[in-house]
């Protein structure tokens, strides 16, 4: 198992959008580096982001629940300032 090198920019509550899939959603959960399995990640992950860094679950605005890589998140602009 990897150990994680940073510590997370977000943290539960915190209202994101996803830069690379444009939808936006909340952090319900939070790894430390990613926690799900290789089968998954080949099939799911095709950007490849770091499995070292931290990874989010994310309930999207339409209560779908996903699992995403930090480097793919930023702040919800319209709920965050």
């Amino acid at each position: 198992m990897e150990t994680p090198t940073s510590k997370q920019k977000f943290f539960i509550g915190h209202q994101i959008h996803h830069k690379l899939f444009n939808y936006c959603g909340v952090i319900i959960a939070v790894d430390l580096y990613f926690k799900s399995d290789d089968k998954w990640y080949q099939v799911m992950a095709r950007s490849r982001p770091p499995k070292d860094k931290p990874w989010y679950h994310v309930q999207q605005m339409d209560g779908t629940r996903t699992y995403v890589a930090e480097r793919n998140l930023e702040n919800d602009q319209t709920k965050n300032n």
